[in-house]
């Protein structure tokens, strides 16, 4: 299959079983299961397994594809049926030459005849594996599925890495309770559709009633080991599975009796299902089964999910070896199953997990986009700052461009092609190769008012000189640079302090990085995180904007001013809540230089952006105002105010000080304790001047 056929290598691979004739299921059950195994199958990248016949259970598959299909004509799902040759109608066309003109025609004739047995493959299927056992008629294949399916699982691979199957059963009689037996015998994990019939409902009815029983202790159960599985392989384990559920025995009976109907089962049958069926019923066994019914909260998708985690984790019970985290976290992101992840897997603690497994987690869920999972990991303190910038001792913290090029370079799969389409056609098609590159493409879309932040903006001599003579550190290039220190320790910043600051260089750079790459969800996540929120959301809605000149069509467009719509939306009512909080610092967060994002200012990239309600709050209004009005309180209305202001005017300003009220500036008190090491406080956020009154400096 993988090496003739291409086969995509699966990340799960998802057998449904169940009806062969025709069944009516629930109408909304039937669409939470149709819904339910797309998601699954392309959340997975995985297969899906049938007997490929047109009938029962199957055609219901077939028709989910195909509906899938129609909504997403380039989206592909591998279904594969493993079906048996001498129960395929017209297999002699399967396997006619295509030279065979005449042959072709006769058999294109015999397609009318319906011969009693046989079936037709169903058509919305990719791939076909025919068993020929010398038979005709009839469905069952014996364990040929479940063989196919373990060895496709361990294809060069090893046991730890080999893909994790389950098998979905909807409604089902005595060959479906026997498929159900040899899965869960080779550690298959199943999943029960309650309440589409017959098997699947009399076993998950069961599970439910014998739970009471198991959970009693030891004592009340006369010393039965439940955590031994009894393999019903003699006489005395199958007496003894029976006496374990006894007051359940005539009902199981006689359930088993009504969903062979029509098959005309004998009693050694019976005998023989009611063995698979105590079998499924022992603890350590129905551990491996999960049911799913509408009444619960969980999406089957996520049923499907979590009985594989499941799975696994008892797999590693049995086995006594440690629970591999690294390896569940790796299958919850490719599913993206953040709920399942947290409640079983993650549990609000990484610790156990070394650098080397966050960072390569983290990168997959940046690459994989998922916002939630990054999010946890974030709140999970990883060191985001050791993956992305490189610490030396004495030396700025520099940063790693490989890692950075690594995500915007990423174009391995369909998704990340389709959005990386519209910085691709930003910059023309070329690769993203260094520092320069990144200053650029921001210059385009942002605006040259944008100074580099990946390279030096500093050019001129004399500004070098002027810069190292301050004795505060700026961060205007890929590197945190402050003053030579010389070796004293007692001048060397706090390396705590300077780590929270490359932190937010960090997230800078990963936000900068899903709104150029499309990853809106993702941007929201990390603008959470980020200290300099306001002048983040407006860059990208101008960001957003600028992209809807290299936009294809009309709905890329549409969908572009709504994103950017957004982000302004957000930015509007952080200012907002921060004038209302404090008039004066919400001014000065309007309009103070922002270092990290090129020295730009908030209402700078407003008015560029002609994001016009942010320009026209409260907070920018009057902040316009005191700009217009510089020294003079804006605030003159009485008539002597303005006679005195007249006579100001008239006279050159001679008298401005003596009819002119003037605003007062507050003087904060200093503390000059370690004032020294102080001033080595990177300038991440402040006002970018040369000298600034010292009362007016803030400590952070």
């Amino acid at each position: 299959m993988f090496d003739i056929w291409k086969v995509k290598y699966p990340q799960l691979i998802m057998c449904i079983i169940g009806g062969a004739k025709y069944f009516k299921l629930d109408e909304r059950l039937e669409r939470e299961f149709m819904k339910g195994i797309i998601q699954a199958a392309l959340r997975a990248d995985g297969w899906i397994v049938t007997t490929g016949f047109k009938t029962g259970v199957v055609q219901l598959v077939g028709e989910a594809i195909d509906d899938h299909r129609v909504t997403n004509p380039h989206s592909h799902i591998t279904a594969i049926g493993c079906s048996k040759w001498g129960a395929t109608r017209n297999r002699a066309s399967l396997i006619l030459s295509k030279k065979s003109t005449k042959s072709i025609h006769d058999a294109t004739i015999d397609i009318s005849k319906r011969t009693k047995g046989e079936q037709d493959l169903e058509s919305n299927h990719t791939h076909f594996l025919l068993l020929d056992d010398g038979t005709y008629y009839g469905y069952d294949i014996g364990d040929y599925r479940t063989k196919f399916v373990l060895e496709a699982s361990h294809y060069k691979k090893s046991d730890d890495e080999k893909v994790p199957i389950v098998t979905v059963v909807v409604e089902g009689g005595p060959d479906t309770l026997s498929t159900i037996y040899k899965d869960l015998y080779n550690n298959i994990p199943v999943v029960l559709i309650n309440g589409s019939g017959r098997v699947s409902n009399l076993l998950a009815n069961f599970i439910n009633r014998t739970e009471s029983i198991i959970n009693r202790n030891e004592k009340d159960n006369d010393d039965v080991d439940w955590r031994k599985v009894i393999h019903m392989k003699g006489t005395s384990d199958i007496g003894k599975s029976k006496t374990n559920f006894l007051p359940y025995i005539d009902e199981i009976r006689d359930g088993l009796r009504d969903i062979s109907k029509g098959s005309n089962s004998s009693d050694v049958q019976i005998d023989k299902l009611l063995e698979y069926f105590l079998y499924c019923l022992q603890p350590t066994v129905r551990s491996k089964i999960r049911i799913f019914s509408l009444d619960s909260n969980e999406s089957l998708d996520d049923t499907i999910f979590e009985v594989i985690i499941h799975a696994k984790q008892q797999e590693s019970l049995e086995k006594n070896i440690p629970i591999d985290r690294e390896q569940l976290l790796h299958l919850a992101l490719a599913w993206n199953a953040i709920h399942v992840a947290k409640e079983y897997i993650i549990k609000d603690d990484l610790n156990d997990l070394d650098s080397d497994a966050k960072e390569k987690l983290f990168f997959k869920a940046l690459l994989l986009n998922c916002p939630q999972f990054v999010n946890i990991f974030i709140k999970l303190n990883s060191n985001l700052t050791q993956i992305f910038y490189e610490k030396q001792i004495n030396q700025p913290w520099k940063l790693r461009l490989n890692q950075l090029l690594r995500l915007y370079n990423n174009d391995d799969s369909k998704k990340s092609r389709e959005r990386l389409y519209l910085l691709k056609k930003c910059w023309n098609n070329k690769p993203i190769n260094s520092q320069e590159d990144l200053d650029l493409i921001l210059r385009k879309l942002i605006g040259d008012y944008f100074k580099p932040i990946y390279t030096s903006s500093v050019t001129n001599f004399w500004k070098r000189l002027k810069l190292y003579s301050s004795k505060t550190r700026i961060a205007d290039s890929d590197t945190i640079m402050y003053e030579d220190y010389n070796n004293n320790d007692s001048e060397v910043p706090d390396p705590e302090e300077t780590q929270k600051e490359a932190r937010e260089f960090v997230f800078r750079d990963l936000f900068l990085w899903s709104i150029l790459t499309n990853r809106i969800e993702m941007s929201k996540v990390i603008l959470s995180h980020m200290q300099t929120r306001i002048c983040a959301a407006l860059i990208a809605s101008k960001i957003l904007k600028s992209y809807k000149n290299f936009a294809y069509d009309n709905e890329t467009k549409d969908a572009l001013s709504r994103q950017a719509e957004q982000f302004e939306i957000y930015a509007n009512e952080c200012l907002k809540y921060c004038y209302n909080y404090n008039e004066e610092t919400a001014h000065e967060i309007a309009i103070r230089s922002i270092n990290i994002f090129g020295g730009v200012s908030c209402l700078q990239v407003a008015v560029d952006a002609d994001d016009k309600s942010f320009v026209s709050q409260p907070c920018c209004d009057q902040l316009l105002n005191n700009i217009w009005h510089d020294k003079i309180e804006p605030i003159q209305f009485t008539l002597l105010q303005h006679i005195g202001l007249l006579f100001s005017i008239c006279t050159f300003g001679l008298l401005a000080p003596i009819f002119i009220t003037f605003r007062k500036v507050k003087l904060i008190p200093i503390d000059f304790n370690n004032d020294r090491k102080r001033n080595n406080y990177m300038t991440i956020n402040e006002i970018e001047q040369e000298t600034k009154p010292l009362s007016r400096i803030r400590k952070r």
